[in-house]
């Protein structure tokens, strides 16, 4: 029997193996398919992480076993001593105990003994031998011929000297008022000649407020080369130094003299110092001329140089009683080797009287920094009233004790008003105080 047969409606998603297995396919985000990862991969992944965690797990034990070993642990340091060895051992780091299988573990403990470790011990001081030196005085010997002087101490810094040091140079100090000559050179330890020698002669006559002095570091003389055809070895002989080595190899002239022989000629306007040269005399005081016997009777005359000279003055001989030059004042400066008499300060125009019965032998200028000044002589004695802002009396004129002879000033080299009273004995000056009650 003949059938037509009929294929069956094609079904495109009917499953047409149905007896095999078909992987599951997976997408990303990106509709790419997700491929698996190969299993050798994840065997190799696998080992290093295993060895990275092993290797940190061994680093870990060094580490922990180097800080164990270098860990010491010294003993008490003796005291009062300044060194001490003394050994330190090593804390062995606690290991576990070993198995059957491991190898047996040798004892290193005498291995791990540190060297005999060396440590200084600074020592102290104990308040009682502190207290004994500080008790003690400081003794300096920087000053004149290497003499040793006694030294106050800084109460903060007990232990510290600083001696002066000597100056290596030529430097320059300007003039304050109540200077003198003799006060700059005590300020810089130098003699007053040296202050003198190294300047214009004039600062000696009159040193004012503002005026430059040049400072030697030593004594000497200091000369300016000008116009000269004197050699090193002149100069050398001129101020009285046996060497002019000496002159030329002073460091102090180590730029003015630079690659000079002492029969070399020193360029104009050059500073030439002399160590300890010597030049004129200087007088320090007005020149005080006396005549003493004769016919003609005994003369006196006071800075004849000077302006305000009376000239040659007949001496009138002793005064009578002593008495104060001023009534009212107050006293700011005594005397001293370097300050000729007292200093009794005052308004500008206080009277001025007559300190003994005298004549008149300088009434007017005078240039050695007393200004406007008096001068009366009473046979041995003078007496010298200086700085005034008038004068009363005039040349040759006798006074008497008491008798207003002018007014107080600040003329010449003066800080402020002020008298300057001096009185001297046979030209000398002597202490007003130890004379006058003041």
């Amino acid at each position: 029997m003949s059938q037509n047969f009929q294929e069956p409606p094609f079904d495109p998603m009917e499953d047409t193996h149905p007896t095999q297995t078909v992987p599951k396919v997976q997408f990303d985000s990106r509709g790419n398919i997700v491929r698996p990862t190969p299993l050798w991969r994840r065997l190799v992944g696998l080992v290093s992480l295993f060895g990275a965690f092993g290797l940190t797990i061994a680093t870990v034990l060094i580490l922990l076993s180097a800080g164990d070993d270098s860990s010491t642990t010294p003993e008490t340091l003796p005291e009062n001593t300044n060194t001490v060895a003394q050994e330190v051992s090593a804390t062995p780091t606690d290991l576990p105990a070993p198995t059957a299988t491991d190898a047996p573990v040798e004892d290193n403990t005498a291995q791990t003994q540190q060297t005999a470790l060396q440590v200084e011990v600074q020592p102290t001081l104990d308040p009682e031998t502190a207290s004994i030196l500080l008790s003690q005085p400081i003794m300096d010997n920087s000053g004149t011929g290497g003499a040793y002087t006694q030294v106050e101490r800084d109460p903060l810094s007990p232990f510290t000297i600083i001696p002066d040091r000597p100056r290596n140079e030529i430097i320059t100090y300007e003039v304050e008022r109540g200077d003198n000559i003799s006060s700059i050179a005590e300020r810089f330890g130098l003699d007053q000649n040296t202050i003198a020698w190294s300047n214009p002669r004039r600062l000696v006559q009159a040193l004012f407020p503002g005026d430059i002095v040049t400072i030697p570091p030593v004594d000497g003389v200091l000369v300016t080369a000008i116009g000269s055809t004197r050699t090193v070895a002149d100069y050398a002989a001129l101020y009285e130094v046996d060497d002019p080595f000496i002159v030329l190899d002073s460091p102090y002239n180590a730029t003015s003299l630079a690659g000079l022989s002492i029969d070399s000629v020193p360029p104009s306007g050059a500073q030439v110092f002399i160590p300890g040269g010597q030049a004129e005399e200087i007088s320090w005081n007005p020149t005080v001329v006396r005549e003493e016997g004769g016919s003609g009777g005994n003369f006196i005359s006071f800075a004849p140089e000077q302006a305000g000279s009376c000239g040659r003055v007949a001496n009138p001989g002793g005064g009578a009683a002593w008495g104060r030059p001023m009534s009212n004042y107050q006293i700011t400066q005594g005397y001293s080797g370097f300050h000729t008499g007292i200093d009794l300060a005052a308004s500008v125009g206080s009277p001025v009287f007559a300190a003994n019965s005298g004549r008149v032998i300088f009434a007017g200028w005078n240039s050695y920094g007393y200004g406007y000044t008096i001068v009366l002589a009473h046979g041995p004695f003078t007496t010298l009233y200086a700085h005034l802002d008038g004068i009363n009396v005039g040349c040759g004129v006798d006074v008497f004790t008491g008798q207003q002879i002018g007014s107080s000033g600040n003329s010449g080299n003066s800080s402020g008003p002020h008298l300057h009273f001096e009185i001297r004995f046979n030209d000398a000056p002597q202490n007003p105080a130890a004379t006058i009650g003041f």
